[in-house]
């Protein structure tokens, strides 16, 4: 059973959510905040929202983790699927099903005057586009969920500040992510994510790497990252990789203590031929011969 709520947390509840008792929401963990709350069946289901045909005064945006999540709505049933958020218009009768297995959603319930003051910022505002409508939230829709449930859950100075905060950010990632409004990375977030992979190429050089490998971990596709390596370092990333495996091979052959098909091996070249190859390439010299020169 959730704590108990305070008479200020249920006047915001039945501000967004209903008349709802603390009888009925006694399964739910409730993260209560303006102009945002959210609400998360914890052992049971909610009571209120089963109650037929029960309407919300602010908007619900409803983000499920299973197939359970179902609702009755204009005569049909809705059935949630696993991911996506459905929207739900201020005042729209429903009601939850019940089912053996409590469902699994986090309930975002948003105050009907600032989400529509927000939404009236964008060209598409059709508050119609949210009427038992199913789309794929944002990327970082959880993240935000997990911080705004940690500071609720914690008594700092500027919790209503920042909470209030990061309603305005969840509303408008709902809103974007609903109308399909995109923002294109800028060139810092790229080169950020061009880096990670730099990083990650240093750390992982001796394996078998290609540049899928790399642009997954930058997150972009390989033709767009190959063009944005290349701008980057000004190399390919295959031509990079060969570089940083030869000047590790380097160190190791100055250091004296392993033979060169050792080398070769350990710096990730498949056959000491290869990498004679390529040390011959970038250094004048084959790996033989550059020992002969450091001793």
């Amino acid at each position: 059973m959730q704590r108990s709520l305070t008479r200020q947390e249920l006047a915001i509840i039945r501000g967004l959510v209903g008349e709802a008792t603390p009888e009925q929401l006694r399964y739910v963990e409730c993260f209560v905040a303006k102009p945002v709350s959210l609400f998360v069946p914890a052992v049971g289901p909610c009571q209120y929202a089963l109650s037929h045909d029960h309407t919300h005064p602010g908007y619900s945006f409803v983000l499920a983790f299973d197939r359970n999540t179902g609702v009755i709505a204009d005569g049909r049933t809705i059935y949630s699927e696993p991911g996506m958020v459905m929207a739900m218009m201020p005042d729209s009768p429903h009601h939850e099903l019940e089912r053996d297995d409590p469902p699994r959603y986090v309930a975002i319930i948003i105050d009907r005057e600032q989400f529509e003051t927000q939404l009236a910022l964008y060209e598409e505002c059709n508050r119609e586009t949210f009427r038992y409508r199913q789309f794929l939230p944002e990327p970082d829709l959880i993240v935000m969920l997990r911080s705004f449930m940690n500071e609720c859950e914690n008594d700092l100075p500027g919790r209503i500040e920042l909470l209030a905060a990061m309603g305005q950010r969840i509303i408008h990632s709902l809103i974007r992510a609903a109308l399909k409004v995109t923002a294109r990375p800028s060139s810092g977030t790229v080169r950020l994510e061009i880096h990670r992979a730099i990083h990650y190429l240093h750390d992982h050089f001796a394996e078998r790497l290609t540049v899928a490998d790399l642009a997954g971990v930058a997150g972009i596709s390989p033709p767009h990252f190959s063009r944005l390596f290349r701008r980057e370092t000004g190399h390919s990333p295959l031509d990079y990789l060969i570089r940083t495996r030869i000047q590790r091979s380097r160190i190791l052959l100055r250091a004296g203590t392993d033979s060169v098909t050792s080398v070769a091996l350990k710096c990730g070249f498949a056959t000491p031929s290869h990498f004679t190859d390529c040390f011959r390439k970038q250094c004048g010299v084959s790996p033989s011969e550059y020992l002969k020169c450091a001793e």
